[in-house]
């Protein structure tokens, strides 16, 4: 079966086949198998009845859609500006929030360095005073044991000069002998060489022993306070050696000559006066003194001669 269907707002005809059937007037559609011309007639007066109703109905809806959508977009387009303006203001804050977090994180980091570099430079400057204290320490030790060797070897100097007078005094004694003469000769600073008035002054001491059937001859030295223990010890010593060596030169016999120096110190009990009072003095105290010893007959010649302390 084939039918024609049409609504009030088609304008064209449709076609349905099947057997479907509507009853005239329905919906402004009908179906008809009838004659053309009565079917003709009813749709020129169908779609004129619908397009009354139907033409101010649709623009109602048209015109109360297009006034509902204009309603919300005036209403959303507020809303829509107050969110695009806080998501700017939150965009701005953010990208300040992530500056400012940049630069406290720099300022850390550069702190920490800071803190790190003062940490390795302390700790270099702990380990280089660590070795300096190492390094004094060393020091010290090397300067007590030398301290401690120094005063070894000055004790038993002492305690030879001490056994050299003792054995002096005994030989004197057991010989009857007496000090007949006391004098000195000077030296230049750090020097041992025998100046010309030293010489002169050996000359006539040498003479004098030469005179005397029996003597001895006892030379103590001694240096100034300038320069170390050692050196003083060594310098005194050279200058007693250089006495001795001007007298043997000048035919005074060498087992009569007793040597010793004593560098700085003080002279032992018994020699102060003669060795003067203050033998640290620079010029007083670059000498030797010269004893000569011999009988008592010689003694009282020397005393009668004029002989005696210088």
């Amino acid at each position: 079966m084939r039918c024609e269907f049409r609504c009030a707002l088609d304008s064209e005809p449709r076609n349905l086949e099947g057997s479907l059937r509507f009853p005239p007037g329905a919906n402004g559609c009908w179906l008809s198998n009838r004659e053309p011309r009565k079917r003709k007639s009813m749709i020129r007066t169908k779609p004129s009845l619908m397009q009354l109703f139907a033409v101010p109905l649709a623009l109602a809806l048209a015109t109360a859609g297009c006034a509902t959508k204009g309603y919300v977009r005036s209403q959303v387009t507020p809303v829509n500006q107050k969110v695009d303006t806080l998501s700017a203001a939150t965009d701005t804050k953010f990208v300040a929030t992530n500056e400012k977090i940049d630069l406290v994180a720099g300022n850390h980091q550069k702190d920490i360095s800071q803190v790190n570099e003062r940490i390795s430079t302390t700790e270099i400057k702990l380990g280089q005073a660590s070795s300096a204290a190492q390094q004094a320490q060393t020091d010290a030790q090397r300067a007590q044991a030398a301290a401690s060797s120094a005063l070894s070897e000055s004790q038993e100097n002492a305690r030879k000069l001490a056994a050299n007078s003792q054995a002096v005094a005994s030989m004197a004694d057991s010989l009857d002998y007496k000090l007949v003469e006391s004098t000195d000769v000077t030296f230049g600073f750090d020097k041992f060489s025998l100046t010309p008035e030293a010489k002169t002054e050996l000359d006539q001491l040498a003479t004098k022993v030469q005179s005397m059937p029996r003597v001895l001859v006892e030379l103590v030295g001694f240096t100034d306070a300038t320069g170390p223990q050692d050196y003083n010890l060594n310098l005194s010593r050279e200058r007693a050696d250089s006495v001795q060596r001007y007298l043997v030169t000048q035919k005074v016999p060498l087992h009569v000559i007793h040597t010793v120096g004593l560098g700085a110190e003080a002279p032992p009990s018994g020699l102060e006066a003669e060795a003067g009072s203050n033998p640290s003095k620079s010029e007083a105290s670059r000498r030797v003194l010269i004893r000569i010893f011999g009988s008592a007959g010689a003694a009282t010649q020397a005393s009668a001669g004029g002989g005696g302390q210088n």
